[in-house]
């Protein structure tokens, strides 16, 4: 597994401490922990985006309009956690802003909390939909709903170099 995990990453990263929760507990999420490690360019300011290609890239509702109701296979409750050292040599300069959407009233939630200390940044990522089925009627909401995540998920963190 780390193996594959390792693959999908566009640069040369090493990856360790490979942990995997509840995979024989159906009554509990599957958690998969790691530690990344990765060499730095030799760069006066570096982009960084947290959700490390694990956050959704395309929205799944792509046509503007349907007749048809949504039906998923189930409702969804996926959380993403991260934390990572500030390199050694850099400070934050930018960090996204944290947000909560949520979709109609009590359907579903967005929440993307990021922090920073004066050594790390803490980033919690939080999909809930409540429901699997949304009516044609619900579906410009919901087509919306997953843009924003989108556009949220893409943005990165800017590091600068300490003077």
């Amino acid at each position: 597994m780390l193996r594959s995990i390792q693959n999908s990453f566009i640069d040369k990263v090493e990856l360790s401490a490979l942990e995997i929760d509840s995979l024989d507990n159906y009554d509990h999420p599957v958690q998969v922990r790691y530690n990344i490690d990765c060499d730095l360019p030799d760069s006066d300011i570096l982009y960084f985006n947290p959700m490390l290609g694990e956050g959704y890239k395309d929205n799944p509702f792509k046509s503007e309009n349907r007749m048809y109701p949504v039906e998923m296979p189930y409702a969804r409750d996926e959380l993403y956690i991260f934390t990572m050292d500030i390199p050694t040599g850099y400070e934050v300069d930018e960090l996204p802003q944290s947000v909560k959407i949520n979709l109609n009233k009590d359907d579903g939630v967005f929440e993307y909390m990021i922090s920073k200390s004066s050594t790390t940044v803490n980033l919690r990522s939080r999909i809930r939909l409540n429901r699997a089925t949304f009516g044609s009627e619900e579906y410009a909401a919901l087509r919306g709903f997953f843009a924003q995540i989108v556009k949220k998920q893409s943005e990165r963190i800017v590091f600068k170099k300490k003077k």
